[in-house]
């Protein structure tokens, strides 16, 4: 069993996104309160599945449904080395407490390591709570709070 089908104690497995998930995955995307829009969504996948610095993986329930997300990409850092960065996660509100959120960042870890990364980091937007908990429990510790400064092109 290679490490893109390994099936964690929750019964989940965790495996590569494909673009067959955009679907699912959008469904997912809208839990997180991004506008559902399938369209971009799909766009999104082959574009972060075509990079050479990043890849995505979905938690599989037992009976082949999408119950959750991960993207990562590696960060190359001046000042701090090669870190990955967690760029977004999320299970089905369903499905929440029963092991695919841990199993897919440990997923995300195992990918990072591959590649050396020092950390991998995260950003969660300071409302979600039971977020925030969640990767505490997991050994994620807050690093700094910060401004996140964006500006349409």
């Amino acid at each position: 069993m290679n490490a893109a089908d390994k099936k964690p104690v929750s019964g989940v497995r965790i495996r590569r996104m494909e673009e067959s998930d955009a679907e699912e995955v959008n469904e997912l995307v809208s839990q997180l309160g991004y506008p559902n829009d399938l369209g971009k969504t799909a766009t999104a996948i082959r574009a972060v599945l075509g990079s050479e610095s990043g890849d995505a993986f979905v938690a599989v329930d037992s009976e082949g449904h999408v119950v959750g997300w991960a993207h990562v990409f590696m960060a190359p850092h001046i000042e701090s080395g090669p870190n990955a960065e967690l760029g977004g996660l999320v299970v089905d509100e369903s499905a929440r407490g029963e092991g695919a959120g841990r199993a897919l960042v440990e997923h995300v870890e195992a990918w990072a390591r591959e590649r050396g990364a020092n950390e991998v980091s995260l950003r969660s937007n300071i409302v979600r709570d039971g977020a925030h908990k969640f990767y505490q429990h997991l050994g994620f510790e807050v690093q700094k709070t910060q401004h996140k400064f964006r500006k349409k092109l």
